[in-house]
């Protein structure tokens, strides 16, 4: 009769493989859990430091180079509309649809009423329509143009540019609030000769002014009355 042999050493010998594997699993899973929680936390902490400074940031970079940048160039707006309804209960059902998408607003036009999604800069708000486009959102939109062939119609464009990022970054989902402190201060130091020349001179005066008496933050609530302001500035602004 044959015999199977089986040999004991060899499976006692996986034990310590086994064993070590386990401490190595371990080990790995400890780490993984402090790493996540200390760069979520972090993270966490940021996205309140990032909307307190977005307008200090846009303000810095609007300062140092505002002065240099009458160059005959435009900067480009777009107001992303949804409808023009004569009936405001169909308006009002299109901004509510429009809430998904950010922060809605809707202006009087005769007796019309139009809603708009936003004010954006003109590179965001393309991305903004081919993003509802895709979602089987009607939309069209309305361009604003600002020649930058004045200092005061370059400062217009980069008081809107700082208020308009200010009213994109309320749109994210943990930002409650935006400081407004540092536009407020770049705005007063102004000179006013600064508005004495330019086509556009009553419309600095008057956004300027709008800036001073903001705030000290704005709040997501805030953020429809804002973007209205903004769309109504643009409509005056006088491209020669």
């Amino acid at each position: 009769m044959k015999y199977t042999r089986y040999d004991l050493k060899r499976e006692k010998s996986t034990k310590p493989f086994v064993f070590f594997t386990c401490i190595i699993l371990a080990a790995a899973f400890i780490l993984g859990t402090f790493i996540f929680k200390v760069v979520f936390r972090t993270s966490g902490n940021l996205n309140d430091n990032a909307a307190n400074t977005v307008s200090q940031n846009k303000v810095e970079n609007t300062s140092n180079k505002s002065s240099s940048a009458v160059d005959g160039k435009a900067t480009k707006f777009i107001a992303v509309q949804g409808g023009i309804y004569k009936d405001k209960n169909n308006a009002a059902e299109e901004k509510s649809l429009l809430t998904k998408y950010g922060f809605p607003f809707s202006v009087q036009d005769s007796d019309k009423t139009r809603v708009f999604l936003g004010v954006f800069q003109e590179d965001v708000g393309e991305k903004m329509m081919k993003s509802l486009t895709d979602q089987k959102v009607d939309n069209s939109k309305m361009a604003f143009t600002i020649k930058r062939d004045d200092l005061c119609n370059v400062e217009i464009a980069e008081i809107i540019n700082a208020n308009l990022e200010i009213l994109n970054k309320l749109s994210e989902q943990d930002v409650k609030s935006i400081q407004t402190d540092e536009l407020k201060k770049w705005c007063s130091s102004l000179k006013s000769k600064k508005m004495e020349d330019g086509n556009n001179k009553l419309v600095l005066k008057d956004l300027t002014e709008y800036v001073s008496k903001l705030p000290k933050e704005i709040t997501k609530d805030k953020a429809e009355e804002n973007y209205i302001y903004i769309f109504n500035i643009l409509k005056k602004v006088k491209s020669n």
